[in-house]
């Protein structure tokens, strides 16, 4: 839309913004501007650094990641960019660099650690397994005892058993097995 197409002039040669009908009827006032004025709606929204950054990487991808770049490549565009770059930015750079080269030699270490890293997952897991079983022994043996503690009462009258009860009695000989099992 181009606004200063609606500009006009006064007698005094001051630009103005005529009056316009709104919706409801009523006219806005005439609004006098300065030469170069842009209306508000025409204005472009203030983005910050952040929101910036964000539509690059999402035009971009994952920030960071060039692709399957040549090392050669790579220095070359670090050594355009540095005639632009501040102190700071080439410090930065030259650390991001040696990542890279540290990232690059690395992979074969990583092979290395995530085989070694398997077998220690594994020797874990042996070790875990009699601590386990043990566990177990004493949870059933507990439970055990907390049925056989319910049978003295029902023997003894003290206690009438309700449904679950009744259920917990029947469950003695499944847990029995279970225990056997595990010995």
């Amino acid at each position: 839309m181009n606004f200063e197409a609606n500009l006009q002039r006064d007698a005094q040669g001051r630009l103005f913004i005529p009056p316009t009908q709104r919706p409801d009827g009523t006219w806005r006032p005439i609004k006098y501007v300065k030469e170069g004025y842009i209306p508000q709606d025409e204005v472009d929204s203030y983005r910050s650094k952040g929101k910036i950054f964000a539509e690059g990487v999402k035009a971009v991808g994952v920030p960071g990641y060039a692709g399957p770049v040549k090392q050669e490549e790579r220095l070359t565009n670090a050594d355009l960019n540095q005639t632009k770059m501040s102190k700071n930015q080439k410090k930065r750079q030259k650390k991001k660099e040696k990542k890279i080269n540290d990232a690059l030699q690395t992979d074969e270490d990583a092979e290395q650690l995530s085989s070694k890293v398997a077998d220690l997952k594994v020797n874990l897991e042996s070790e875990q397994k009699p601590v386990d079983v043990e566990k177990k022994k004493k949870n059933l043996l507990k439970k055990l005892r907390a049925i056989d503690d319910l049978q003295k009462k029902v023997d003894e009258g003290s206690v009438t058993p309700d449904k679950e009860q009744i259920e917990k009695l029947g469950r003695r000989k499944e847990i029995e097995d279970k225990l056997s099992a595990l010995t």
